[in-house]
């Protein structure tokens, strides 16, 4: 299958001893929230991550070490306590981020445009057969990775440039708050045809306009409803709490980081 997105998991087994630990913690987080794995207000917690098998054979110190820098990244938040959560976004701060993301998209989607040949547009239209299958089965994790394997399909060979870090980066601060569609186990509902549908076709036809134009509706119109959600059900106190915020200076970095050792 072509380029699906798989940074996390296997992909390190076994070469613990040879990688920076830190790092491979650092990617983990960074994939379960891209899948959505965290809920918007997850905290995470050293002694649980030590247990989960997804972080076996990890000390606390390189899960709280990549944990810090994420919050550095204003990917997760610092919070009273010192303790590392997902945010909870406002509806500003997600409609800001999906648009620079979407934007980003469309730009490595267009890039990689001429890379694509009938055997790559067959194995693409299998994800997103998956990805169907997973919708009328109701299997909203299987939903959720199999979009995110879907559009990370469409960047071609750009995997280790600027552009897909902060795709990578704009996907791990968006990906959370989709499951706000999905909190009582139903698969979000299309009307009308598919977006991915029209991304197939612009492959097939080489239409740059199209792609843009399918792209930016498949994300506009789920950023839509998410951010309706967000409108309705999220109280402006839990947004208090939780806010989008920049890490304070180094030194207040370094404090928090001997508040979370001094907790353990």
């Amino acid at each position: 299958m072509r380029n699906t997105y798989n940074n996390g998991g296997n992909t390190y087994g076994g070469a613990m001893a040879d990688v920076n630990h830190t790092d491979v913690v650092r990617e983990r987080i960074l994939q379960r929230l891209i899948y959505a794995e965290y809920m918007p207000g997850h905290t995470f917690k050293l002694r649980e991550m030590v247990e989960d098998p997804e972080f076996q054979g990890m000390s606390q110190t390189p899960i709280r070490e990549a944990l810090l820098q994420l919050v550095a990244m204003d990917i997760l938040v610092g919070q009273r306590g010192f303790s590392v959560r997902v945010p909870i976004p406002s509806v500003e701060n997600l409609a800001e981020v999906r648009a620079i993301r979407t934007r980003l998209e469309i730009m490595a989607a267009t890039n990689a445009l001429q890379e694509w040949n009938p055997a790559a547009i067959e194995a693409l239209e299998r994800i997103h057969a998956e990805l169907l299958v997973a919708k009328a089965a109701g299997d909203v994790n299987r939903i959720l990775r199999t979009n995110v394997q879907f559009h990370f399909s469409l960047y071609g060979e750009q995997r280790r440039s600027y552009l897909m870090t902060m795709i990578r980066t704009l996907w791990a601060i968006t990906g959370p708050s989709i499951r706000f569609l999905y909190e009582e186990g139903r698969p979000l509902a299309i009307d009308g045809r598919h977006p991915h549908d029209d991304v197939i076709e612009a492959l097939r036809t080489q239409d740059g306009e199209l792609l843009g134009k399918a792209i930016a509706e498949g994300v506009s119109g789920t950023g839509q409803k998410i951010l309706q959600v967000l409108r309705e059900k999220v109280s402006p106190e839990a947004l208090a709490v939780q806010p989008f915020r920049k890490m304070e200076l180094l030194r207040t970095r370094a404090k928090q980081g001997r508040r979370i050792r001094q907790q353990e």
